[in-house]
């Protein structure tokens, strides 16, 4: 029996119901490609960049005794890198400075909560330990102000773009700067010239580094982000530099044909420097070379679903400690009374423990980022990284905080500057051990996100 078919409602004509069901199978269409969108690799990412030179000769920080800079050999910068997942933000920072201490980096990352609303918790501040710029002292705010602003960019530059990860090699330009000369440790520029290469280094270097490139629309790099174990020392006069990370990106850019910010995260770099017999430039042309091969082989990230774990606690002071007098007086005769002032100025701020914190962020399933407060000896961050459950693991130091030099139980052993107590050196001799365990708990707690 066939049924009458029975008319629309009279308030709604066929034209309607026929526009209504063509919306509909737009908006399920738009929807639809979202999705796609999200499951091919995107999110939303943007830079922000403050310019921090100064402009008037400044004291150049990371030498014991005071220099004067005496020119401009390339700027120093606040950048910032803000990634958007629609969740979550995640804000990565990098900051051409000696070191930034703990209590301005809370104070910074509090700012840029209060201003943009982005958790303290998924803030890192990264300083890149150049040697040939001022102190947090010299500026104004201790650096909160420039750091927000570079923030306060990228949130407003945030687009949609994609996201690819790589390794690559740069050898030959990084060495262990420490080496063993009847049995007690000695920094290689503490001897004769022709003695320098002729003792055992302590410990590996690590030539290997991690690259995450930022896409835009257009096929452009937007940021490229790259984490490297060596400290920024390879500047040689008394310019005012970034050091080699402005040799890096400058190289990367002249390569590309275009601007791109590259934010350098420090790798674990405690004990390695510059190769400093090798020509200056061959540290650009070298990582920034690298750098370059790695853009052309990216592995992009197809989920880039953010994940962060933001963990603080107290980390213990020094064991016992003591003014290593004929430690110094072989080593650094001539700094005997610095180390003695150090020494003395820190036991006056000396306390049971400090405040630390270590933070991870997991981008996707394959890249992973995990940070600490130290100078961190090059072998625990290799173990780190070794032992992560992930393809891709930047092992970042000077982070939120810098506590001064965070040696190795075998570097305890065979002593120098690195190991004596002062302003430089004062965690427990057991804090390798700590860092590394929490690193990869922080780790393995990321992997297992959803």
């Amino acid at each position: 029996m066939r049924l009458p078919m029975k008319n629309p409602p009279a308030c709604v004509s066929p034209r309607k119901i026929a526009t209504l069901v063509t919306g509909l199978v737009l908006l399920c269409t738009a929807a639809f490609a979202a999705d796609a969108s999200a499951e091919g690799g995107a999110l939303d990412a943007g830079i922000g960049s403050v310019d921090i030179t100064p402009t008037e000769p400044v004291s150049l920080a990371g030498s014991p005794t005071p220099i004067k800079s005496t020119s401009i050999s390339s700027r120093l910068y606040a950048r910032a890198l803000v990634l958007s997942d629609g969740k979550q933000k995640a804000v990565i920072v990098t900051l051409d400075t000696l070191k930034y201490p703990v209590e301005h980096s809370q104070r910074a990352r509090q700012q840029i909560e209060k201003v943009t609303g982005i958790p303290v918790a998924n803030i890192i501040i990264c300083s890149s330990h150049t040697h040939r710029g001022p102190l947090w002292s010299y500026y104004t705010d201790q650096l909160v102000t420039p750091i927000t602003d570079a923030v306060v960019q990228a949130v407003r530059d945030l687009s949609p773009c994609t996201l690819g990860m790589s390794k690559g090699r740069a050898e030959g330009v990084s060495e262990c700067r420490r080496v063993i000369k009847d049995g007690h440790a000695w920094n290689r520029w503490q001897l004769k010239p022709d003695e320098q290469d002729k003792y055992p280094a302590e410990g590996p270097s690590d030539p290997d580094f991690d690259v995450l490139a930022v896409t835009a629309k257009d096929g452009r790099h937007k940021a490229i982000v790259y984490n490297f174990a060596c400290h920024a020392a390879n500047t040689r006069d008394l310019s005012v530099s970034a050091d080699f990370p402005a040799d890096v990106q400058q190289h990367v850019q002249k390569h590309l044909g275009y601007e791109v910010a590259t934010l350098f995260l420090t790798g674990a770099c405690g004990d390695i420097n510059p190769i400093y017999s090798v020509r200056r430039n061959l540290f650009g042309e070298k990582l920034g070379g690298g750098i370059v091969q790695c853009l052309d082989k990216l592995d992009p990230i197809s989920k880039p679903v953010l994940a962060m774990e933001s963990r603080e606690f107290q980390m213990p002071g020094r064991e016992n400690p003591e003014f290593k007098e004929a430690e110094v007086a072989r080593n650094w005769p001539g700094q005997l009374e610095h180390y003695r002032k150090a020494f003395a100025d820190m036991k006056t701020r000396e306390k049971p423990s400090y405040p630390y914190f270590i933070t991870g962020l997991r981008i996707g399933n394959d890249f992973a980022i995990v940070t600490n407060a130290n100078e961190l000896f090059c072998s625990i961050g290799m173990s780190i990284k070794k032992q992560s459950p992930f393809k891709h693991t930047m092992t970042v130091e000077q982070t939120n905080g810098a506590h001064g030099y965070l040696p190795t139980a075998q570097a305890f052993e065979g002593g120098s500057y690195e190991t004596w107590f002062g302003l430089h050196s004062y965690l427990t001799t057991k804090a390798d051990e700590i860092i590394e365990r929490e690193s990869l708990d922080i780790l393995t707690r990321l992997k297992k996100a959803p």
